[in-house]
């Protein structure tokens, strides 16, 4: 069903310290325990009486580090609240808002340790084991938990029990501040036999309560009834008042009244009238079966805080002495014996493993060993098939550069001829075109010159213009780079001068 820090249980049984009445809750569905016959795999809880808890709210200083708030508290708690010191008392606390820039506040809470075990021996003695036992009051926190109730605003809880009677305040969700109340069940059923002067079963006081209510037809039971509880909640309101003051609470915005014996008839319109609050009835289903009968609510919140434990762990405020032992495993007689398991295991596993160890890489060398035989052969072909190779690239090599040397000499031979056969008509026939055209202007070739494949003529003319057609003449042949630096006169011979270089760089 759910697991908790060591084991899972099958079921959650609650369990009521005073009256030993006892409810399991499995598969959704409540049922009433035996005791006798509860099973060991479910988990327990109990409560702790409200009455039982002395409740303090203490001022520390914000300079008190962590680590020493604990003993801090403590000796302020046994000294403000005067508790005795051969007393064995379990104190514990819960951190509330505060704006106070130098103090934080906290709420104690104190129990009287041996009165604990008094008050959770009677079950013990039937189950063994309390896996949860917490105070009353913290039990409410599991209907905001359990989204029963929606953690807004401020919230006020009056139950009254057999035994004892509690008021309890949250607000957001959040413990504030709670109270034993001095009218149980019991005590009122008293009072109200000393004002009717006669004695009347508590059974049937609960009957009337239940059934008729505080409007009965019996007019003197009414009348000593509206006097009884008009007492009550004067008493409520007076803490309530106290509480505001005390906690800086502007309002009580909802107040939930119910009973270990089921809802008051008409308690509704006291704290209507007293309180001034609208009540609302304390009155919880969680169950498939639950409308069937009425559950003491207290039932219903002890499983609903189980459920809780199981998703969040938290024992800050789980008082049980008779916890369920972590098993073997997590013990420290546990880890011991697994301890001196795990070396007697070690010590005879160690030489076992050297043993396989060694076998294992005798196999694995043989097998390494047979790879490396056969690579090697292969390695070796392999090299001596390289050196064979080289040796027939080196005889390729020397002959091919053999015959490269023959294609090389032939390839310029024949370069040398075609330039022979071709170059030299060809300069003959352009030689034959500038003497053509130097003719026709009448121009007189002195010398010819050809060097880097330039023509070099010295032109003389009688007239410079007719020097001056020639090079227009050679230049529109456009075949050509023809250049002359100037056309200068022989003053003595009457004639012009020009050294004309034609390039044939286009040929």
């Amino acid at each position: 069903m759910a697991t908790n820090k060591n084991k899972s249980f099958s079921s959650i049984t609650s369990i009521d310290p005073i009256t030993l009445n006892s409810y399991e809750y499995f598969k959704n569905e409540i049922l009433v325990n035996n005791l006798e016959k509860t099973k060991k795999d479910s988990f327990i809880t109990s409560y702790i009486p409200s009455k039982d808890i002395i409740s303090a709210t203490i001022d520390m200083s914000r300079n008190i580090p962590d680590s020493d708030l604990k003993d801090a508290i403590e000796i302020k708690v046994y000294d403000e609240l005067g508790l005795d010191s051969a007393v064995d008392y379990s104190i514990t606390y819960l951190e509330t808002e505060n704006s106070d820039q130098k103090n934080r506040t906290f709420n104690v809470f104190v129990i009287d340790a041996e009165l604990v075990n008094e008050r959770l021996s009677p079950i013990k003695k039937h189950t063994k084991y309390i896996d949860y036992a917490t105070g009353v009051p913290f039990l409410i926190k599991s209907l905001y938990k359990k989204a029963f109730i929606e953690p807004e605003g401020t919230d006020c809880f009056v139950y009254f029990q057999k035994e004892d009677a509690f008021l309890a305040i949250y607000r957001d969700g959040e413990y504030i501040y709670s109270k034993s109340l001095h009218y149980s069940l019991t005590q009122i059923n008293e009072k109200f036999c000393e004002l009717i002067g006669e004695r009347i079963d508590e059974k049937d006081f609960a009957n009337l309560l239940t059934n008729e209510g505080l409007k009965g037809s019996n007019l003197d039971y009414q009348q000593h009834l509206m006097k009884l509880f008009g007492e009550i909640f004067l008493y409520i309101n007076d803490v309530l008042i106290y509480a505001k003051r005390s906690y800086s609470l502007e309002s009580i915005d909802k107040l939930y009244i119910g009973s270990e014996i089921g809802e008051l008839l008409g308690i509704e319109e006291y704290a209507q009238s007293y309180l001034a609050l609208t009540s609302h009835n304390f009155n919880f289903s969680i169950a498939i079966n639950s409308k069937e009968w009425y559950i003491d609510q207290i039932h219903i919140l002890m499983i609903l805080t189980a459920q809780l434990y199981f998703e969040e762990k938290d024992d800050s405020l789980n008082f049980s002495p008779f916890r369920r032992p972590p098993p073997l495993s997590k013990r420290p007689v546990g880890k011991l014996i697994g301890v001196l398991a795990a070396s007697i295991i070690l010590s005879l596993a160690y030489p076992a493993y050297q043993l396989g160890y060694s076998y294992f890489l005798q196999l694995k060398l043989n097998k390494q060993t047979k790879v490396f035989v056969k690579l090697h052969k292969k390695t070796t072909s392999i090299k001596n098939e390289l050196a064979s190779l080289k040796q027939e690239k080196s005889k390729v090599d020397a002959l091919l550069k053999k015959e490269s040397d023959k294609f090389e000499f032939r390839k310029k031979l024949l370069t040398e001829i075609y330039s022979k056969k071709i170059s030299y008509p060809m300069k003959a026939d352009i030689l034959a075109q500038f003497f053509k055209i130097s003719n026709k202007y009448k121009s007189k070739i002195d010398s010819i010159e050809f060097r880097d494949n330039e023509f070099v003529f010295n032109v003389q003319n009688r007239s410079d213009k007719k020097i001056t057609e020639f090079i227009k003449s050679l230049t529109k042949l456009n075949k050509y780079n023809i250049n002359t630096d100037k056309i200068e006169k022989v003053d003595k011979k009457q004639k012009y001068l020009s050294k004309v270089t034609i390039g044939l760089d286009n040929e």
